[in-house]
């Protein structure tokens, strides 16, 4: 049974210099794509992983004051609509009083609008689309830091899983401990996280094998740090360590 732990942490983001020993990563060599730039920590790639994960964080939902946005409908082509979400969130569907998008996704926006047209329509299906955001959606990447050979960001696929993401960056040091990497996901407007043993996965425990959500960071702490049997403790050790602070509630999971 899960157990969480949920605290807050301060709004900013930075990393310490680590000493990262570059050593043959075994079965976790990877090759990426010689556009994927790649880094060793330092300042300059925690900001930028901060900026990121705040862009991220701060577009809840799907629709943003300016954005355009398009109402289709299959059965009743006259009443398709293009128009501007307002600086309140509401927009003005045919037939229908204004309605609010601020915080929902297109599905949810369609299912509701939907039953509203239910009462208006014998068929109210109804498809919405966004032709011109106003602020983009940031492209989805996943971040690996920590005692790994090329700590960096990466572009995120679906399916990608915490061993894959590694892999990516190189694979671990001869100081990075496999058996306690640290997963934060975004989780709404926070921040999930959780432990996985990857050298479990190696051995062929796949039980343990969490997959990546786009805007997840792996941290992966170095041997030295003391073991603890309350994982809670040894994820606030290992996000401490790098210098990680996350301006969203921190909800911490462990067996």
């Amino acid at each position: 049974m899960l157990r969480f732990l949920t605290y807050s942490i301060t709004r900013g983001l930075t990393l310490t210099s680590l000493a990262v020993i570059t050593a043959c990563a075994g079965p976790l060599n990877y090759a990426p794509a010689p556009e994927i730039a790649l880094e060793r920590p330092s300042l300059d790639l925690a900001r930028e992983v901060n900026r990121k994960i705040e862009d991220h964080l701060a577009l809840e939902g799907d629709f943003h004051p300016n954005d355009l946005v398009r109402l289709s409908f299959p059965y009743f082509p006259l009443l398709q609509s293009d128009q501007r979400v307002q600086l309140s969130g509401m927009i003005s569907p045919p037939l229908l009083p204004p309605i609010q998008t601020k915080g929902l996704t297109a599905t949810q926006l369609q299912s509701r609008l939907t039953a509203l047209y239910r009462a208006k329509l014998k068929q109210p299906a109804v498809a919405i689309s966004v032709l011109e955001y106003n602020r983009p959606p940031p492209a989805p990447e996943i971040f690996v830091l920590g005692e790994v050979a090329k700590p960096g960001a990466f572009p995120y696929r679906d399916g990608i899983n915490v061993f894959e993401g590694l892999a990516r960056s190189g694979g671990g040091t001869r100081d990075a401990d496999l058996s306690r990497v640290v997963m934060l996901a975004p989780d709404g407007d926070r921040m999930l996280a959780r432990m996985v043993d990857l050298r479990a996965v190696l051995k062929g425990d796949s039980a343990t094998l969490g997959y990546l959500s786009p805007f997840s960071i792996l941290i992966v702490p170095p041997t030295t740090i003391a073991r603890d049997a309350d994982r809670s403790r040894q994820i606030r050790a290992i996000i401490g360590f790098n210098g990680v602070n996350l301006g969203s509630a921190v909800t911490l999971i462990s067996p």
